[in-house]
């Protein structure tokens, strides 16, 4: 969201009145950021974290059209007693290397298998990214993941991962969800970053396919157990919209925690949201 920011900076100075949202404008693969991996999260580095689990690489290989492939990598792991498995979409600007040891860090108080992958274009996975292509890998990657998971399988999507993970769940069944420091959709999300002084002035346009992207849709009809954790300071996907998430999904066995002083980068860390998402895991043992 740092560049759209800068967007509509320039925007309000230069006194334009219309700014079109592209895919990477809200997606911001490697290159366009610079990212560079501080360490690969090996066997080694697991086990410090927990030290009867097993990690294993994985790879999901797309044909394209040219002959070439793109390899959606992720790593998956495994503890001695664990009966459920998290699968985790990350969020802008995360990657498998950071994702992974804030997840075993979670399996420690709450053991549970875990898997997520990088996107298109994002640390060990190669391609170029838009909205679309990325709501058919988590596809891909579900049903593979979904294939090799003997227990039940918790889908937790954070930030843009929120938007993968409500769109499993609109075309799967899951057996749980967590939705952190999501939202509803883009268009909303852009919205709320607009301040009030420019809203007479600017209009924003999403591009179409971003358009496709709305939680409140994917999650119509969802009728299992969902989690729904937001920041009082999130300016990034600001709690209000986590809360109209929430309050649209029909499903009877929901909970929602709105973490006090918390911003976008900070609620996992948050005691309750932890005890909420160990009780779901309970529930699924």
């Amino acid at each position: 969201m740092r560049l759209l920011m800068v967007m509509l900076a320039v925007c309000s100075l230069s006194a334009c009145q219309s700014i079109v949202v592209k895919d990477l404008d809200l997606i911001r693969p490697d290159n366009l950021t610079g990212y560079k991996t501080k360490g690969v999260f090996d066997q080694d580095k697991l086990q410090k974290t927990l030290a009867q689990a097993q990690l294993k690489e994985e790879e999901i290989v797309v044909p394209q059209g040219n002959g070439d492939a793109v390899k959606i990598r992720g790593v998956h792991v495994s503890l001695p007693d664990a009966k459920t498995t998290v699968l985790y979409f990350g969020g802008n600007l995360t990657h498998v290397d950071e994702n992974a040891p804030l997840l075993a860090k979670l399996s420690a108080t709450c053991p549970a298998n875990f898997t997520t992958f990088d996107y298109r274009g994002y640390g060990r996975t190669n391609g170029k990214p838009n909205a679309l292509l990325l709501k058919e890998d988590a596809l891909r990657i579900y049903d593979q993941v979904r294939a090799k998971t003997q227990g039940k399988l918790l889908v937790y999507g954070y930030s843009l991962g929120g938007f993968m993970a409500s769109h499993i769940a609109a075309n799967r069944t899951i057996d749980a969800l967590v939705l952190e420091g999501s939202g509803t959709t883009p268009a909303e999300v852009v919205d709320a970053q607009i301040p009030w002084y420019a809203k007479p002035i600017v209009s924003v346009t999403i591009s179409d396919n971003l358009k496709t992207i709305d939680n409140q849709n994917a999650l119509s009809q969802y009728q299992g157990k969902v989690l729904v954790i937001t920041g009082e300071k999130d300016s990034t996907m600001p709690a209000n919209l986590g809360r109209k998430l929430f309050e649209s999904i029909p499903s009877r066995d929901k909970q929602y925690w709105m973490v006090e002083n918390g911003t976008h980068s900070n609620l996992s860390d948050d005691a309750q949201a932890k005890r909420l998402y160990c009780e779901l895991l309970r529930q699924l043992n």
